[in-house]
């Protein structure tokens, strides 16, 4: 933009000497900034709940031509990421009731973006799908959500983008991968079952 001030040169080095300072190896958490991570956490609030704020959500249908409750986006998104499930799987991945998403699931159905079809494995289970329709919506809204973050993120020089795109990532990863259950709750592992390369002893 006109008037922005100056980007100053980087290349990989630079990036990768940014995050590293940004996040200090072998640091324990008891001996961190205890500010630091209220001030995250603060943060991962106001990203959950913009994430699901109804508001929002219908406007990023209203940008494609296409308004939706914002439920129906949340339900929508989830089944084009797993491209195929039953509605008990689906109500799994949202973390909802089965009745609850069974009543949206019709809804987008009656809309014409999600298809039930039967499992070759078990005629009793259907599995869903987006349709044709429903996927060209997914793509269309996916997109329009990134321009808001591009709206949001107008005033940030590209290095502080790249920079937070790059810890922002690595943050998610992390949190996916976390199991939060105490130590002392969690279900103990199952033996495995790979072959051990001894003879067995009679």
């Amino acid at each position: 933009m006109p008037g922005d001030a100056p980007t100053p040169p980087h290349d990989d080095a630079t990036l990768d000497a940014a995050t590293n300072a940004a996040v200090p190896p072998d640091t324990p958490g008891a001996a961190a900034d205890a500010d630091r991570f209220e001030q995250i956490q603060l943060a991962i609030g106001v990203v959950a709940r913009r994430a699901r704020d109804t508001q929002l959500l219908e406007s990023l249908g209203a940008r494609v031509g296409r308004p939706l409750e914002g439920p129906s986006y949340s339900t929508l998104s989830r089944l084009a990421l797993a491209e195929e499930c039953t509605v008990t799987e689906l109500a799994r991945l949202l973390g909802l009731e089965l009745s609850t998403v069974s009543r949206r699931v019709k809804a987008l159905e009656a809309e014409g973006l999600v298809a039930r079809t039967t499992s070759p494995t078990d005629r009793r289970t259907s599995q869903l799908r987006l349709t044709t329709e429903g996927r060209e919506l997914f793509e269309a809204m996916s997109s329009a959500w990134r321009d808001v973050l591009v709206e949001v993120l107008e005033d940030w020089d590209p290095f502080s983008i790249e920079v937070f795109a790059e810890l922002f990532s690595r943050f998610a990863t992390a949190l996916d991968d976390h199991d939060a259950t105490p130590a002392g709750l969690r279900p103990e592992p199952a033996p495995s079952t790979r072959p051990t390369g001894r003879v067995p002893t009679l």
